[in-house]
């Protein structure tokens, strides 16, 4: 009995084992299933990251070789920039290649005006010689011709000296300019008129009193280059003006010294009592009004200009040929003229002598040289 029961004792007991083994192994089988899933799992993962790092560090490599490619553009183009001139510098260059070439064309025509125009004498060393174009000169007094003469205009200057009579050497002109009628027509068509009765010449280059000695050139000698017949007005001591007129050598001129008044001595009277006001563009009545005789009215080359309203403003330049509110015309009633030849006032202080000329008898005459009147001469 006992031998039965631990039979079947064992046999459960091995059953039990039996059963307890299978399970185990099952779930061995079942633990190596979940763990190869597992792993095939976290292996997918490591792929995934893996393909997302090599994307990622391929991205970011492209994106640092793009800012290295923008950084180096932009070192290049600073380069660029700090190589590049600025604009200021190159218009800079480009008016220093124009001045540099208009100085050599000045500079040539410089050279040929020197070879056409040289002086009569060879100038000092410590003084430059200037000369002038005269024929730019003609085109630029074109500019300054007066409007063509009406019929009333050219009734009343029927007798003006042509361009011609002006068209001689300083001394010759000097002379015959005398006996010679200088006639002003005022805004309001007053005429005023007087006989030339004395003249003084300057010889230009060669005479130390000329403004033009040894080719002397300023802005306020240049009529004095300009064509025969061209009015030359100057302002002495800032407050007179002298009228000349030029002759045929290129800087000589005539100083009109005195003149004789013919017609409108009263207007002449009145214009020497005016005086400028404060402003320097108007003109009153002197408080003191004199009354002056003939021969004082026009008998020094100031009281010439203020008499005749002679302004440097308004003639200077001027071809006195042309001009039609200041001329000079022949006398039909005087065929011959006696004339002295003396020294000039400013003959004492110079080495060349300077001549004036005046009509012999006339009380216009600013003063006479009785010893020079002996050898009186008429033309």
């Amino acid at each position: 009995m006992l031998f039965f029961v631990e039979t079947i004792s064992r046999q459960t007991f091995n059953s039990f084992i039996a059963v307890r083994f299978t399970t185990c192994i099952s779930l061995m089988k079942r633990t190596r299933s979940t763990l190869k899933t597992h792993s095939a799992e976290k292996r997918n993962i490591d792929d995934i990251d893996t393909d997302e790092m090599k994307t990622k560090s391929k991205g970011m490599e492209e994106d640092s070789m793009v800012q290295n490619n923008n950084f180096k553009d932009k070192e290049l183009s600073n380069t660029a920039e700090t190589l590049k001139p600025p604009v200021e510098n190159v218009q800079n260059l480009e008016q220093k290649q124009t001045n540099k070439l208009n100085f050599k064309s000045l500079r040539d025509r410089s050279k040929e005006v020197d070879k056409e125009f040289q002086p009569n004498i060879a100038p000092p060393k410590s003084k430059p010689r200037a000369v002038v174009d005269l024929k730019m000169m003609k085109e630029e007094l074109k500019q300054l011709e007066d409007p063509p003469l009406t019929a009333w205009e050219k009734e009343i200057c029927s007798n003006r000296l042509p361009y011609s009579f002006f068209d001689c050497p300083c001394e010759e002109l000097a002379q015959n300019l005398l006996g010679k009628v200088l006639v002003r027509c005022l805004e309001n068509g007053t005429i005023l008129k007087g006989r030339i009765v004395e003249t003084e010449g300057y010889l230009g280059v060669i005479d130390k009193a000329s403004h033009t000695y040894q080719n002397k050139v300023t802005p306020r000698n240049i009529p004095m280059y300009m064509p025969p017949g061209t009015i030359y007005i100057y302002m002495t001591y800032g407050m007179y003006h002298c009228f000349n007129i030029s002759s045929q050598e290129s800087g000589a001129h005539v100083l009109i010294k005195a003149v004789e008044p013919m017609l409108g001595l009263d207007y002449m009277e009145l214009l020497r009592n005016m005086q400028t006001k404060e402003n320097k563009k108007e003109k009153e009545i002197v408080k003191n009004v004199q009354n002056f005789k003939k021969y004082e009215l026009c008998n020094n080359p100031a009281k010439i200009c203020t008499a005749f309203v002679i302004d440097e403003d308004i003639f200077n330049q001027k071809k006195i040929y042309e001009c039609s509110d200041l001329w000079i015309e022949y006398d039909p009633y005087i065929k011959s003229t006696t004339i002295v030849a003396a020294n000039s006032d400013d003959s004492n202080n110079n080495k060349k002598k300077v001549w004036r000329y005046y009509v012999l008898g006339s009380s216009s005459v600013s003063h006479r040289d009785i010893k020079s009147e002996e050898h009186a001469y008429t033309i």
